[in-house]
């Protein structure tokens, strides 16, 4: 009887700390990566080169701290982007953005059914970029293949999805980049 008390105590500190956490919050199976949700935990996350990146605030607009944003552009285009570092290598961070353009109603429509809609980077209206920085400026590498799922929650008011690409800057180096999920509030324009 006393162990089942424990059990139960144990689950009930348990509950509450993840009921209460608003940071990050690892993956279960990978837990150098957020867990992928669908309720505006505005975090984002993923393998690039096969080590772990998640979101990293930068300082915006009028100083305020963001880590992405989400873009609707008269319903037909929508842009998500936002800011991956590793914390285990000091200053390796990347920007990972992607446009989708000429999105039709059905798309949106699809956008809010089960998993999400799947867009493909072999498509030309959808762009999917790595963005490395240096001393010489920012480079951005497109990808050349890959895909994007998005799902929006209007309940929550959010954005989610999972991505994957390969991409290759003009040296020669190779990203790959896997595993990707975001979670994003998005107040519609």
């Amino acid at each position: 009887m006393k162990k089942s008390g424990f059990n139960l105590s144990v689950a009930f500190v348990l509950a509450f700390l993840i009921s209460s956490c608003d940071s990050f919050i690892p993956d279960p199976i990978d837990p150098r990566l957020p867990v992928y949700s669908e309720s505006g935990k505005n975090q984002a996350g993923a393998m690039i080169n096969n080590e772990p990146f998640h979101d990293f605030p930068k300082t915006g607009i009028y100083g305020k701290l963001y880590s992405g944003y989400i873009w609707t552009l008269a319903d037909t285009s929508l842009i998500i982007s936002f800011n991956l570092v590793n914390q285990n290598k000091a200053n390796t961070s990347f920007t990972i953005t992607f446009f989708l353009e000429k999105l039709t109603p059905e798309d949106w429509k699809e956008m809010e059914k089960d998993f999400g809609k799947k867009f493909r980077f072999e498509n030309p209206n959808v762009k999917g970029t790595i963005t490395t920085s240096s001393n010489n400026g920012d480079i951005e590498n497109q990808a050349t293949s890959g895909q994007i799922t998005v799902k929006y929650i209007p309940g929550a008011k959010a954005f989610a999805g999972t991505f994957g690409f390969t991409a290759q800057d003009p040296s020669g180096k190779k990203y790959l980049v896997h595993f990707g999920r975001f979670d994003y509030v998005f107040e519609p324009n």
